[in-house]
């Protein structure tokens, strides 16, 4: 159900924005876990990952579904799967509001998974569209270089992509 472990892409991005993408490590960010702690992108280091971008509330429909096709259909002990939810926070709503509001629709089981990031600096690098109504999926290799991109509802094509992407991990 959860954003975490939503990552296949529907569509590859424009062939000039992946060109330069492809194989890029992942940009630093600075994130909060539902559970509180403070994580970065350096913690994406070290294990394959998968991580799937929620960019707006009209997305999670599509996280929803990613996470229920990558349970059914990734090795979890293999793969790393984060969730990171962007959000873009009114003046008058705090880090903590959103964490709140969060915990109320993820399961408790997937806390630790989900990251909320307030700042836009991840989707600036990884041109995600502020808003976007689709998740986003990337798969990262072991150095957190970006392997693979998808966007939208799983289908089977994008779960292949997902899959083959992870095989290549290892």
């Amino acid at each position: 159900m959860k954003t975490v472990i939503t990552l296949a892409f529907a569509l590859l991005a424009p062939v000039g924005a992946w060109a330069q993408l492809s194989n890029s490590p992942i940009p630093d960010f600075t994130a909060t876990v539902l559970t509180g702690e403070k994580v970065s992108a350096a913690q994406l280091i070290g294990q394959p990952t998968i991580l799937i971008v929620t960019p707006s509330k009209d997305a999670a429909k599509h996280t929803r579904m990613w996470a229920e096709a990558l349970r059914l259909n990734i090795d979890q002990s293999a793969v790393r799967i984060r969730d990171v939810l962007a959000i873009d926070l009114p003046f008058f709503m705090s880090e903590e509001d959103a964490i709140g509001r969060a915990k109320e629709k993820i399961p408790a089981r997937y806390h630790d998974q989900t990251w909320i990031l307030s700042e836009s600096s991840l989707e600036s690098a990884l041109q995600i569209p502020r808003d976007s109504a689709s998740a986003f999926v990337f798969v990262l290799d072991t150095q957190g270089k970006v392997i693979a991109r998808v966007e939208g509802a799983p289908s089977k094509v994008k779960l292949s992509e997902v899959e083959m992407a992870v095989r290549m991990t290892k």
